[in-house]
């Protein structure tokens, strides 16, 4: 299963810019939003992680996926590619544009995929989607609305489920 991850606005949440950031802050998550988002992922070990924010075009893929912690920073595996000019003009629904193009490029047929989001007109309407509050990013009820998508698509990891292994 496949999420396409958003940053600004989902883990990078507005709040944090009420208050002057330091440039060295300026790449960095939110702690309470990373680790929703984290702990919804360590139940689903199958999720791959594909960035779909414009900091794909401002970071390498190592870089955004160095600000993860170990275990979910392996799972963030590429980025949607940037769509062709004419494409963009043509479609205000660009990032389920560049998530179908993801999809295509890497041969996936029937694919399960969730994309998170504060902007969900970048998505058709019925699509996949999270959408967060873009100032206070992902937080509990998008980490609930994360598991119950992820939970319809695979089995579920449990406590009950590793105990005695």
């Amino acid at each position: 299963m496949w999420i396409f991850l958003d940053i600004d606005g989902v883990l990078v949440p507005e709040k944090k810019f009420e208050q002057p950031v330091l440039q060295k802050d300026m790449i960095k998550f939110d702690p309470v939003c990373l680790n929703e988002f984290e702990n919804v992922l360590r139940r689903y070990p199958t999720a791959k992680i594909v960035i779909s924010s414009s900091w794909r075009e401002i970071y390498s893929l190592e870089q955004i996926s160095s600000l993860f912690s170990p275990d979910i920073a392996v799972r963030v595996i590429g980025v949607t590619p940037c769509l062709h000019p004419i494409v963009i003009e043509k479609n205000k629904h660009i990032r389920h544009q560049g998530v179908l193009e993801y999809l295509r490029q890497n041969n996936e047929e029937n694919p399960q995929w969730v994309a998170i989001d504060d902007i969900a007109d970048f998505y058709e309407p019925g699509s996949p989607i999270v959408v967060t509050d873009a100032y206070y990013g992902f937080n509990r009820n998008s980490a609930e609305i994360l598991d119950r998508y992820l939970a319809s698509f695979s089995e579920k990891i449990t406590d009950e489920n590793t105990i005695g292994q």
